[in-house]
């Protein structure tokens, strides 16, 4: 190990003078964080934890930050808490709120599906049907997965029934849930964990707040299917191009600021402003903006997560979304400087 006069960095302090910062070996921070080595070198592969010095013989040196930072990731894992929520929570790309409430969201499904799956052992348990008390639970199983295929239908049209302000016409509605009613198409049996999911977006649709939310998300679509300049085949595969180049840009990595996505974002504006027959102009992209921005809501974000559980090819939405949006948020502020 080497010592503390080595690891420590000489620097100057807001009066000038020189101090020294400690600094610690892989070892030593694995101690100090009742980890171990193999976990604070992953962290620093997948760029989670950077130390704040690599040595010429190729030593790790850790600080106090460092250190701290550790040791905040090591709880976010204890707490279920995945790599890429870590990585969001750290790095600022989404607000402390928003990601803790997407881990209670989690968890309450998580809570649900288990009642669930008990309910379902202790009616088992307290039958009368003996030998045959598996078949009696797979028959109860079985009921549930039926009546959940016929509730997901009628779930479906509660959908197009609350989600949009009263002008856009049904059409439109299927049109712009298109990618959601694949949840909803998919057949086959429902784990614990779906019906749960579905359960709970059940309960969003009586929510106020939660219809209030999703109407708003409507408000950036509403000019331009009221002027009718755009027909539904065609935005739908306009926005299926818009789809592939964003999942394109999730894949090569992208971020919300490089030239690729803003080009995206730039195309898929300019057809709002198309579809509504005015000019696209730097006062037209704030204006859509101030639309989107607001629109990143818990609620919303919830609803999605849910969906997702039904349907989990539908994770990148949420990867665009964010990506959009973010990249939505920047260039509008670029355009202002």
């Amino acid at each position: 190990m080497q010592s503390d006069s080595r690891n420590a960095i000489k620097q100057q302090d807001t009066c000038g003078r020189s101090t020294f910062v400690r600094k610690y070996t892989i070892g030593e921070v694995a101690k100090l964080t009742d980890s171990n080595v193999r976990t604070v070198r992953y962290y620093d592969e997948i760029g989670l934890l950077k130390p704040a010095e690599v040595t010429s013989g190729r030593y790790r040196l850790y600080t106090t930050e460092e250190i701290w930072r550790l040791k905040l990731i090591l709880t976010l894992r204890y707490l279920g808490f995945d790599m890429k929520e870590i990585r969001n929570l750290i790095s600022g790309e989404k607000s402390v709120a928003k990601v803790i409430n997407w881990q209670i969201e989690a968890l309450s499904a998580q809570i649900r599906t288990l009642t669930n799956i008990k309910e379902i052992l202790q009616q088992t348990a307290q039958s009368d049907y003996g030998e045959d008390s598996l078949h009696y639970m797979h028959e109860m199983v079985e009921s549930i997965a039926l009546s959940s295929a016929e509730r997901k239908q009628l779930i479906f049209e509660q959908m197009k029934d609350l989600m949009f302000p009263d002008e856009v016409p049904y059409a439109w509605r299927d049109a712009l849930l298109k990618r959601l009613k694949t949840c909803f198409d998919e057949e086959g049996k429902l784990s614990a964990e779906q019906i749960a999911a579905l359960n709970e977006i059940e309960k969003m649709l009586d929510q106020p707040e939660f219809i209030a939310e999703a109407k708003l998300s409507a408000t950036p679509y509403l000019n331009m299917i009221l002027l009718d300049k755009i027909d539904i085949p065609t935005w739908d595969q306009y926005m299926q191009e818009i789809s592939s180049r964003v999942i394109d840009a999730i894949q090569q990595k992208a971020t919300y600021d490089s030239e690729v996505v803003q080009s995206i974002i730039h195309d898929y504006v300019s057809y709002f402003a198309i579809g509504e027959n005015v000019p696209y102009t730097p006062a037209y992209f704030q204006k859509f903006a101030k639309k989107v921005v607001p629109l990143d809501t818990n609620k919303v974000d919830c609803f999605t997560l849910q969906c997702i559980t039904l349907n989990p090819r539908l994770k990148w939405m949420t990867q665009a979304n964010v990506l959009m949006v973010k990249g939505i948020q920047r260039l509008a502020q670029l355009e202002q400087e």
